[in-house]
């Protein structure tokens, strides 16, 4: 088991550590965790803690990492210099995965949205020159109401933009119609924790619906505890939950086999967190 998306350094404000953490994920049977940056504190926590960690000889899970800026960060432009530097000098270090988080989220304001989106710009700039994913936080209300997906949609037109960029939409909660165009070009899609609440009818739809070979899981952690630690602190031993919910709900749905569905996800996050070494080199413009 993965777990694609989580922020340790969040967690250990008010809980455990985050090599607690990664020890207790390890014990849940988790091969791989990935530290999310969002701003340039977090990005520098990421690049020592992948460093520290992965040093280790007492364990045997991976730590994969990023550097990057939450949109809800996103009027923060004097803090891309310091985190764009971080990606450029490891962008050849094995356990550094991609850039983000990054994206659009116009729930609580859109004071900043001029400043939202030429951040994003920036970020998928800078992934294009060095061949990398990107990881994509796009919200617009909390849950799903359809018609009103205008984050999605410009993150999309963005993307468009830029031919053979390659990334997540992390934390989906949108509908199957949003999902495809960027399944359309290679892109993955990753539940969280709120797929297993019973009110979320339309995510179960989008994974019933989308081909199995774009499907990710993830915590969000501490965000988002999965049913049935819902209500507590998220960590990344908590995956586990929503990665069978997910390939029960296919079983059920679509007859699959749980234990494929599994296999296959896990195939999908490896080959993510391997995919800025395995991207087709751009044609020049």
């Amino acid at each position: 088991m993965i777990d694609t998306h989580c922020h340790l350094d969040l967690i250990a404000r008010e809980g455990p550590s985050a090599e607690q953490c990664l020890l207790e994920a390890e014990q849940a049977g988790l091969e791989a965790v990935v530290q999310i940056a969002t701003d340039l504190e977090s990005s520098r926590f990421n690049e020592s803690l992948a460093a520290s960690w992965n040093g280790r000889a007492d364990t045997e899970l991976r730590l994969y990492w990023t550097a990057g800026l939450h949109p809800e960060n996103g009027e923060r432009h004097d803090l891309l210099p310091g985190i764009f530097k971080i990606v450029r000098e490891n962008r050849d270090r094995g356990d550094l995965m991609g850039i983000g988080e990054t994206g659009l989220d116009y729930f609580h304001t859109k004071q900043f949205v001029e400043e939202q989106k030429e951040a994003l710009r920036q970020h998928l700039n800078l992934a294009v020159e060095l061949n990398l994913p990107v990881v994509i936080h796009t919200r617009d209300d909390r849950q799903y109401v359809k018609g009103s997906c205008q984050a999605v949609t410009d993150t999309l037109r963005m993307v468009r933009e830029r031919p053979g960029l390659t990334g997540v939409l992390h934390c989906f909660t949108y509908s199957y119609e949003e999902a495809m165009p960027f399944v359309e070009l290679g892109w993955k899609i990753s539940f969280s924790g709120i797929l297993t609440f019973k009110n979320s009818h339309t995510l179960h739809e989008a994974a019933i619906k989308l081909p199995l070979e774009c499907l990710m899981v993830e915590t969000d952690a501490p965000y988002l505890a999965p049913v049935p630690h819902r209500g507590k602190g998220n960590m990344p031993a908590y995956v586990a939950s929503t990665l069978h919910f997910l390939a029960n709900l296919r079983a059920e749905r679509l007859g699959e086999s749980p234990e494929r569905v599994i296999e296959k996800i896990r195939e999908n996050s490896l080959a993510f967190l391997r995919s800025k070494d395995n991207i087709i080199p751009r044609a020049p413009a």
